[in-house]
């Protein structure tokens, strides 16, 4: 035990010569500080190295970078035909960018003053300020924000707003990342046209288009300051949420600007006297104009096309719709309607309630509060004029009862309804039939724009819809569109989506084919009765049949037996061949009603098809759209005329000279108030569901329809073409023509020689049949004169697979189908003429095609696009 204690006190590693340690302890002394300072300098600058690796390469840095190359959406604007005037905007966010240099430099002191006056002294962090905004948070007890302009822009662009301490870390990274990429101008022109500014603005543009009607560089002081207030909280301090707030927020900015010596306390007191003026569009959301049918077809035209974000990204779209004729087509519709409702029907009492719609009930008597009444806006208050005699939608705010009176509102207008006001509901009382937070229909009889006070009397929105196209047959530009009384209560569009049955305005395809077939205006067609089993057409004035008429006057008076038997007399493959040369792409049913309006066509393919007689055979493809211009400036689409043979000159123009038969002394014998040279149809749906007029001038072409949308429902016995749809037409095309030149109509050519061919052979075979005709009556002993030779009785031959005495039709798809076709005409809106109606059998009946000796002639293939007659 002794031992192994002595051999560790002796063990050489325990000894330290004394010398050797002093020297060792006088090294560490000396040199252990700069030593362990440059270790943490290298580690530091390692560190350091590895941060700044990792911060550049990060994935904050990427997103910051790809900055340089992002395309925020902004609007797409539509364009009238002047190229000028926009019609219409749509986008995912309502922005319109500014470069820097166009931000106003009265707006950019503005935002400095209240978000971050150090914004040019500090990288995108500004401890500063954060330490002073600590020291007074903990002094006051107040939350107020430490963030700089940077780390605004940085919420905006990449974070969402939860508060934790992960996301407020990642702001100061990818403030800082910011900073580094950009500079500080670049910074505040991103701020400028990123911030949402409340009233679906984006960015300085458009929220000074929206609250002032005015460009950003136009905005007076105490404006930029409203604006600049705004993005801390766009629910509380949008002047069209609340303008009382707005105006403190607004005063503020203000103060802080004299503050900061941005202005001087002078001008910051003179504009804090100045109250908020806001223009009518901040209150009233375009949601709903004249323009909206055709700007909602290009609309989805552009989607379907470039996909939604491209389309709501930044275009230009130059359009084809006229300004003056879309104004007066809307009114030509809205008219015409109430109009009809006037004249047949009484006064609904349908009301819509903002605080049912508020809370989500259907509980008409739910009450509004004052601050529903006050902070309503309704679409069709934007941009209106509120001139005399337009229908707008109001709002009653307050009813007197012992006045007898209500308080009407149109936006920033006011009305006072009396008893003799109540117009449609004559009779009723205000007290009693309105509520507060009633929406209803009224006529503005008088404005008086200074005092803001309107004279209106109660309407009421029409049951029945209308719709209207006008076509440059030249060109194929849609000139006019109105798909409905008003898109924001119906966004159906009658005039490209409802397919209706068409009536007598389906005539002119099958006596075109007739021309084309060789025969002429004069040729005779027979009006003798048809008859098959149950189904008996007859003519508007009851009658079964009736004379020999030339071609042209059976078209002039809209005659249905004659029409029936030219469909009979050319082949119905002959007719739908016409058709589908025309544009139609509903086929047509294969039954003789089809002579008389049975197929289904919207609005615009009837139009685009009887531009096919003024523009001499041939129809160009219509189009809304002449160029698409990208945000970058790039062209992406420029129209290319599209246009179809369908027809000669000859036959063309031989049906132009027919068809102004009808308006000259047939049944749109009121067209001739325009003062023009036109040519036409009238059409009347059996059961008057659906009238229409189509008529044309040598350039344009108009069609109108009316009726019940999404029904069969009739609109009253004395409803036709002529007395519903007619003066809308006249209405429109007295005004849009007024200030063109007078054109007149070219006269057919020469008759082709392969048409005179058909004309002769047609000749012989009807000599032909009159010959036996005669021959057989002679034959029986029968009195007969050649006028009435063709007054027998003519019974259509058996159905294919029929016998004369099985009783019925076969059952098949096609003859189970019911078409309703064409029933009455008129000359005039007062005066009904004898025209065309037959009553619709159980089964309408398909002739053989065993029977059918004559078919349409062989078509030759032209141009792509083309069809050779």
């Amino acid at each position: 035990m002794a031992q192994n204690v002595h051999r560790q006190a002796t063990s050489p590693v325990s000894f330290r010569p004394p010398a050797v340690a002093s020297a060792r302890r006088g090294f560490f002394r000396r040199f252990w500080f700069p030593a362990v300072l440059l270790l943490s300098i290298a580690a530091g600058g390692l560190t350091g190295i590895v941060a700044a690796y990792k911060l550049n390469y990060s994935e904050a840095a990427s997103e910051v970078a790809a900055l340089a190359t992002y395309s925020p959406s902004v609007v797409t604007r539509v364009y009238a035909d002047d190229g000028q005037t926009v019609i219409g905007e749509f986008a995912l966010e309502r922005r319109i960018p500014l470069k820097y240099e166009e931000i106003p430099e009265v707006a950019k002191k503005a935002i400095l003053a209240v978000e971050d006056t150090r914004f040019y002294h500090h990288i995108g962090l500004d401890p500063i300020r954060i330490a002073g905004v600590v020291v007074k948070n903990l002094s006051t007890g107040s939350r107020e924000g430490g963030s700089t302009l940077t780390q605004q822009l940085t919420k905006n662009l990449f974070l969402t707003r939860e508060q934790t301490l992960t996301r407020k870390l990642r702001e100061w990274v990818m403030a800082l990342q910011i900073e580094r990429f950009y500079t500080k101008n670049q910074i505040m022109e991103m701020y400028a046209n990123h911030t949402f500014l409340g009233a679906r603005a984006y960015g300085l543009e458009a929220a000074s288009e929206t609250y002032f009607g005015k460009q950003a560089k136009d905005m007076t002081l105490e404006e930029a300051a409203l604006l600049a207030g705004i993005p801390r909280a766009p629910s509380q301090y949008s002047p069209t949420v609340n303008m009382e707030r707005a105006k403190e927020r607004r005063d503020l900015v203000l103060e802080l600007m004299a503050r900061n010596n941005y202005v001087t306390p002078e001008q910051a007191a003179a504009a804090k006297m100045k109250p908020i003026k806001l223009a009518d569009a901040a209150f009233n959301p375009p949601k709903s104009t004249v323009f909206d049918y055709p700007v909602e077809e290009i609309r989805q035209y552009l989607e379907d096309r470039y996909t939604t974000r491209v389309a709501q990204g930044g275009l230009a779209v130059y359009s084809t719709i006229n300004i003056a004729a879309q104004k007066k087509a809307a009114e030509a519709v809205r008219n015409g309607l109430h109009w009809y409702d006037r004249t047949h029907g009484s006064y609904r009492s349908e009301y819509k309630n903002i605080a049912a719609d508020a809370n989500g009930s259907n509980n008409a008597n739910a009450q509004a509060s004052p601050q529903q009444l006050a902070n309503y806006t309704h679409p069709d208050w934007y941009h209106n004029q509120f001139e005399p005699n337009t229908f707008v939608t109001g709002l009653v705010t307050k009813v007197d009862a012992a006045r007898n009176e209500a308080t009407v509102r149109f936006a920033n207008y006011r009305a006072t309804l009396t008893v003799k006001d109540m117009g449609r509901a004559a009779g009723r009382l205000p007290k009693t039939e309105f509520k507060p937070g009633y929406l209803a229909e009224f006529r503005i009889k008088e404005s008086d724009h200074d005092n803001r006070t309107l004279k209106v009397d109660l309407s009421q929105v029409p049951a029945a819809q209308g719709a209207m196209v006008t076509l440059n047959s030249k060109t194929g530009e849609v000139v006019a569109m109105i798909g409905g009384y008003d898109f924001y209560t119906n966004r159906f569009n009658n005039a490209t989506q409802a397919y209706r049955q068409t009536g007598s305005c389906f005539k002119p395809f099958i006596y075109a084919a007739a021309v084309e077939w060789g025969l002429t205006p004069e040729t005779p067609i027979t009006g003798a009765p048809i008859k098959h089993r149950d189904w008996q057409p007859h003519n508007y004035d009851g009658s079964l049949g009736g004379g020999d008429v030339p071609m042209k006057t059976a078209l002039a008076q809209s005659k249905n037996i004659q029409a029936i038997h030219l469909l009979d007399m050319i082949g119905i493959q002959t007719g739908a061949q016409m058709v589908r040369r025309f544009g139609i792409t509903v086929p047509m049913a294969p039954y003789l009603p089809s002579a008389l309006g049975a197929t289904e066509v919207p609005l615009d393919q009837m139009v685009s098809a009887y531009s096919v007689f003024p523009n001499k055979g041939v129809r160009v493809e219509p189009h809304l759209v002449r160029r698409v211009v990208g945000r970058d400036g790039n062209v992406l689409e420029e129209w290319e005329k599209t246009t179809y043979k369908v027809v000669s000159p000859y036959v063309a123009l031989t049906m132009v000279k027919m068809m102004r038969g009808v308006v000259e002394g047939g049944t749109a014998a009121a067209a001739q108030s325009v003062g023009v040279q036109l040519a036409g149809k009238t059409g009347t749906v059996n059961d008057q569901t659906d009238v229409w007029f189509i008529g044309y001038t040598p350039t344009y072409v108009t069609g109108v329809w009316m009726g019940y949308p999404g029904r069969k429902k009739p609109l009253g016995s004395d409803m036709t073409g002529g007395r519903g749809a007619l003066p809308i037409f006249v209405e429109f095309m007295k005004d849009y023509l007024k200030d063109k030149d007078k054109e007149k109509f070219e006269e057919a050519p020469k008759r082709p020689e392969d048409i005179r061919e058909l004309f002769l052979q047609r000749q012989r075979e009807l000599a032909e049949m009159r010959a036996a005709a005669l021959a057989k009556a002679q034959a029986e002993g029968l009195p007969v004169s050649m006028t009435d030779i063709n007054l027998e009785k003519v019974t259509i031959p058996p159905l294919l697979g029929d016998t004369p005495d099985s009783g019925n039709a076969p059952s098949t798809d096609a003859t189970k189908s019911e078409p309703n076709p064409d029933k009455k005409e008129d000359a005039s809106p007062s005066t009904p003429r004898a025209s065309d109606t037959y009553q619709t059998p159980a089964a309408p009946p398909p002739p053989p095609a065993s029977t059918r000796p004559r078919e349409a002639l062989p078509q030759k293939k032209g141009k792509k696009g083309e069809e050779e007659p």
